[in-house]
């Protein structure tokens, strides 16, 4: 390597090193050398959108006396629980049991533990597409005793069309840099060597959700569930041969 081209790397690298240092850490560029001289440039795509379904996850609990109780126990909340997301409009491709088990409940005494029941557990995930319908479905869940709400939160279900959008601006963002670093050292960006996309698989909550539940099991003053919208984020990284 001759002593003007040394110059010309070490002065990229300078440059570089302090674009970074002042850049989003989602939004990176490096220059290699070798058997082919290269520079490398990242960027990030964000799109937004109204989510189109709720996912709620219901656990139905009950302690028993006995191991054979919790069948017709626990199985008569779940029941309930499903006849609810059927007048609501939910099919049963919607509805998956979760957490189904029974362990002993131990009491504790004196430093020695006894088994005086069991803890019978059966819980539901299910996938609301109606979103005018969570309101009522909260409610109507909250009105079965011994069932505790685990997790809420919207998504997308088909983000295809959105990391698509989202992939278009990443790369857009990444060919300008590459672009901008390239006139500004006083090079060429010419063919892609590779390239590499990395996609945030769970939309970020873009407004806050928020649901209140009374204590007689109707939803407070406060409102119910708001959507807002979800953030889909992908990343992509280039690496150009450069001339």
């Amino acid at each position: 390597m001759n002593t003007s081209y040394s110059a010309l790397i070490i002065g990229l690298a300078i440059v570089i090193s302090a674009w970074i240092v002042g850049s989003n850490i989602n939004h990176t560029a490096t220059i290699t050398s070798g058997n082919q001289n290269s520079i490398s440039v990242s960027g990030d795509g964000k799109v937004f959108a109204t989510p189109d379904t709720f996912l709620l996850t219901v656990i139905a609990e009950e302690k028993t006396k006995t191991t054979q109780e919790w069948f017709a126990l626990v199985w008569a909340k779940i029941g309930n629980l499903k006849e609810l997301m059927k007048t609501n409009g939910i099919a049963d491709k919607d509805i998956q049991s979760v957490q189904v088990g029974i362990n002993p409940n131990y009491n504790y005494d004196n430093g020695k533990s006894t088994i005086d029941g069991f803890v019978a557990t059966h819980g539901l995930t299910i996938k609301i597409r109606k979103l005018d319908s969570v309101d009522a479905i909260l409610t109507g869940v909250s009105s079965v005793a011994g069932v505790r709400i685990q997790s809420t939160g919207y998504d997308i279900d088909d983000k295809t069309e959105l990391y698509r959008q989202a992939r278009n601006l990443a790369i857009a963002k990444a060919r300008q840099k590459g672009e901008d670093i390239a006139k500004a050292s006083g090079i060429k960006i010419w063919k892609v060597i590779s390239i590499n996309e990395s996609q945030d698989s769970t939309p970020h909550l873009y407004q806050n959700q928020m649901m209140k539940v009374s204590n007689s099991g109707e939803m407070s003053d406060a409102g119910g569930v708001s959507a807002g919208q979800l953030e889909v984020t992908t990343t992509v990284a280039i690496n150009y041969e450069i001339l």
